[in-house]
Parts: C-alpha cells; structure tokens; sequence
C-alpha cells in the first residue's frame, strides 16, 4: 500500500468515521465504527464523545492499513514475541 492510498484513508477519516473501511469494501465493518462514532458523540457530547469517535476513527484506520485493531498496534511491539518464547523457556525449565 502506497503513502498516498494511506493519506486518502487518513484524509477519508476526518470526513467520514469508517471510510478506510469503505475504500477497502468492509462496508460491514465501515458502518460499525460510523454508527459507534456517530452514536458516542450524540450520546455523550462534548469531550468524551469526541474522543471515543477519535479512537474508532484511529482504529477503522489502523485495521485498514496495518490490518490490526489500534490497541494491537499501539501495544504490541516487534519485541513482544521474544519475550514471551524466553518467558515460556523460564516457565517449562
């Protein structure tokens, strides 16, 4: 996937929560996180609402583009297998 298919997505977010998913052809997918988004700002306005929509929006992009959830990708690092092969070493030793 090309930066610019990337910026399309990112720039098809702010305007409409979901639209990577949309692009892509999840439209199951692209009207969960409209309607979440869309629901959580009605529903609990001001801050909170906008930041609820702003995690779906991240995460309708990251499932797009790195097809992992955000948390996924935010926590989860390279390392992560490593350390849970040395973990399992410790634990069976």
């Amino acid at each position: 996937m090309s930066d610019t298919d990337k910026g399309i997505k990112l720039l098809g977010e702010v305007v409409v929560p979901g639209a990577s998913q949309f692009i892509d052809g999840n439209i199951r997918s692209g009207t969960l996180h409209l309607v979440g988004a869309v629901a959580a700002v009605a529903m609990l306005g001001g801050p909170g609402g906008f930041l609820l929509a702003a995690l779906l929006r991240g995460n309708s992009f990251t499932s797009s583009t790195v097809h992992k959830p955000l948390h996924k990708a935010l926590f989860e690092g390279e390392g992560d297998k490593a350390d849970s092969t040395s973990s399992s070493k410790y634990a069976t030793a």
